[in-house]
């Protein structure tokens, strides 16, 4: 779930890149000038991970999804997993927006809570899932909330289309629309009452990625697409932008043994957790190597560069 911008843009129509009749007016998430003067990566220090977990807290505080909490952040155990990583929209070093890609893993995936049936048969028929979670924007940003989280939502989907077949993610059912039109996610799951976030209503969506990747290959080809909303998010410059940078953050990635010491130590997440699962998270860290954090887990199938962006 996600403490959304999503309510303040009802007056924009975002349509399906499938439909002939998709065009939209104007680019108008595209040429709002406030996004261009942020700077979006990943989350790579204490501090960014500090005020990105402090946001995601304090808005869905704000919208009723989770009660305040004595650290003044939002975390799960997933959020100490090495695959975890935290996507941000920054203005100088504050953040103002953020969202989180978790992997599937020994410990499932937050949205198995309620989704379980639905995601074990996404994952016979589709193999490597991961969910979009935890999405919040600074409310001084609202005004731009959208084009913000387009741009996080591209990072994201450039940096999963690697490794992952489908992203999946609970969403307000207000908001599905959204994700359905400007995406293309799909329907696996109907509407539930969803215990994370205090009780909200919740619908599951999912990403094929194998979209995202054809819209890549074929964008960088010299096609033109039908929807302006894949043409901003995919195109051939903005693709190695993206990666440019992903590339840049990896390589300074925080360790996970400093990670989990630090937000984790003394939080009920982990001191709650069952042993199998400290266990399995603690695997990620690599004494022998200066305690750094493996750029992917060990059954991970890209082998190779772990940035390398599959487009097959």
């Amino acid at each position: 779930m996600s403490a959304s911008p999503l309510d303040t843009m009802h007056a924009k129509t975002v349509s399906s890149p499938t439909t002939s009749g998709s065009r939209l007016k104007a680019a108008w998430f595209q040429n709002d000038p406030l996004p261009e003067r942020l700077d979006f990566g990943l989350a790579t220090d204490r501090s960014t991970l500090e005020q990105a977990f402090r946001l995601q807290h304090d808005q869905y505080v704000a919208h009723g999804y989770m009660d305040a909490h004595p650290s003044g952040w939002r975390l799960s155990l997933h959020n100490a997993l090495s695959a975890t990583r935290v996507f941000v929209a920054r203005c100088g070093g504050h953040v103002v927006g953020t969202m989180t890609l978790i992997a599937d893993s020994q410990l499932g995936l937050p949205m198995d809570e309620i989704y379980t049936d639905e995601l074990r048969t996404l994952r016979d028929a589709r193999g490597n899932l991961a969910e979009v979670s935890a999405l919040a924007v600074d409310p001084a940003y609202q005004a731009s909330g959208v084009p913000i989280l387009l741009r996080l939502i591209r990072m994201m989907v450039i940096y999963a289309a690697q490794t992952v077949s489908d992203l999946c993610i609970t969403v307000n059912p207000h908001h599905a629309a959204f994700y359905r039109k400007a995406f293309h996610f799909q329907d696996i799951g109907g509407l539930k009452q969803y215990g994370k976030v205090n009780g909200a209503p919740a619908l599951a969506l999912r990403l094929d990625l194998a979209l995202a990747r054809t819209l890549m290959r074929e964008l960088r080809d010299g096609h033109r697409m039908i929807s302006k909303v894949y043409e901003f998010l995919f195109h051939p410059a903005n693709v190695e932008a993206v990666m440019t940078q992903l590339v840049k953050d990896s390589r300074r990635a925080l360790p996970l043994e400093e990670r989990i010491e630090h937000f984790f130590s003394r939080h009920e997440a982990w001191t709650e957790a069952s042993e199998a699962d400290r266990a399995y998270i603690l695997a990620g860290c690599d004494p022998s190597a200066g305690r750094r954090l493996r750029t992917h887990p060990p059954d991970h199938p890209n082998q190779g560069n772990p940035l390398r962006l599959a487009m097959a």
